[in-house]
């Protein structure tokens, strides 16, 4: 299948979930949904069901819920429009459409983990310079299967056990070739910074995984809450990376990227195979979960930040306020956008390879 039309898939799929959350829970609070679009700019095709006109737009990179009344210049305080509805129905509208990116990812992590992830195993793929593993004799190849007695199959049981109590002196189980050796390891006792900053000690043996890989499968249950903690530590590292962003300790020009990226990015995820895309696809969707609940208006986070504002005012914010605060919250995206499009343009070496595209012919 051509790159350009997984990568459209993917965005149409992410565009869509987000959509129908702020479409159907509009429709369930008595919103009349007047345009449903997948994309911008103008319709290619569309039908109108009801009161309702769903469409394909020319532009495919987004979509969005036109809602009658949301725009108080065109409301005229029926009962069925945005406007007349109450703070807490706004809310909800509004909070729907990330609401269903997060559960998207929630519902795809799911099924790898039901169908099987492909996991790294402890077969050892190289030994580093001047590590404790090479001085204790291991070599490329081996497979390490206890750590001091406890079993291990995978490599982030590995780096568990290694991380959970650092001991001066480790037994490792290690098979070799058939034979299975029991090998006394001192390895070297570091301090590590998780992403919420915490400091820990970790035994460190100086070795990296091979390529070989298994598929693990979970149980129904197994694979939900394993794909709750999956969505949670994302969703926590994200925020933790903006964070990092804003005060300038993660360079931010390195830790974004566009939709030139995300094509490559989608790309190289369905070349690799259809786990990989879903696990990418499940990530991209926790990504666009977090940044929309930013307060800039424009996003859906600015949107309930107005409602927020509104809330503790006790009184609706002056039209002319929020438009100001759009105005710049659209010009600061699309700044950031250029930005970011001009980045991947760099990163990816998209001129070079448009020269030699054309060179070649």
């Amino acid at each position: 299948m051509p790159s350009l039309l997984i990568f459209l898939l993917v965005l149409s799929l992410l565009v869509v979930v987000h959509e129908w959350g702020h479409f159907i829970v509009a429709r369930l609070v008595g919103i009349r949904v007047e345009k449903f679009s997948i994309g911008f700019g103008p319709v290619i095709f569309g039908k109108k069901i009801g009161d309702t006109e769903y469409c394909f737009s020319l532009l495919p990179l987004g979509g969005f819920v036109k809602m009658a009344g949301e725009n108080p210049t065109d409301a005229s305080g029926a009962a069925w429009e945005f406007n007349s509805k109450s703070l807490l129905q706004k809310f909800a509208v509004v909070f729907a459409g990330p609401l269903m990116n997060a559960f998207l990812a929630f519902i795809i992590f799911w099924f790898i983990f039901m169908v099987g992830q492909p996991t790294m195993t402890t077969k050892i793929g190289k030994i580093l310079p001047d590590s404790a593993a090479g001085a204790a004799g291991m070599l490329e190849g081996d497979k390490i299967t206890a750590v001091d007695g406890a079993k291990v199959a995978l490599w982030e049981e590995l780096l568990k056990k290694l991380h959970e109590n650092p001991q001066p002196t480790l037994v490792l189980t290690v098979e070799r070739q058939g034979a299975v050796l029991e090998i006394p390891v001192m390895p070297k006792i570091r301090e590590t910074r998780d992403i919420f900053g915490k400091v820990s000690k970790a035994a460190f043996l100086g070795v990296s995984p091979s390529s070989e890989m298994v598929h693990v499968k979970s149980n129904f249950f197994e694979a939900m809450k394993l794909a709750w903690e999956r969505l949670w530590l994302m969703t926590a590292t994200i925020f933790m990376s903006l964070g990092l962003m804003i005060t300038g300790a993660m360079p931010f020009k390195e830790s974004m990227t566009g939709p030139i990226g995300i094509f490559f990015m989608t790309q190289k995820a369905a070349e690799m195979g259809m786990v990989y895309l879903l696990y990418f696809t499940g990530s991209l969707s926790v990504s666009l979960f977090v940044l929309n609940l930013l307060p800039i208006p424009v996003l859906d986070g600015g949107h309930v930040l107005f409602i927020l504002i509104e809330k503790i005012k006790g009184s609706p914010l002056k039209e002319s306020v929020k438009e100001k605060m759009t105005q710049v919250g659209m010009f600061a995206l699309l700044g950031l956008m250029v930005f970011v499009m001009f980045q991947d343009v760099s990163r990816f070496s998209i001129i070079e390879k448009t020269i030699n595209f054309f060179l070649k012919k």
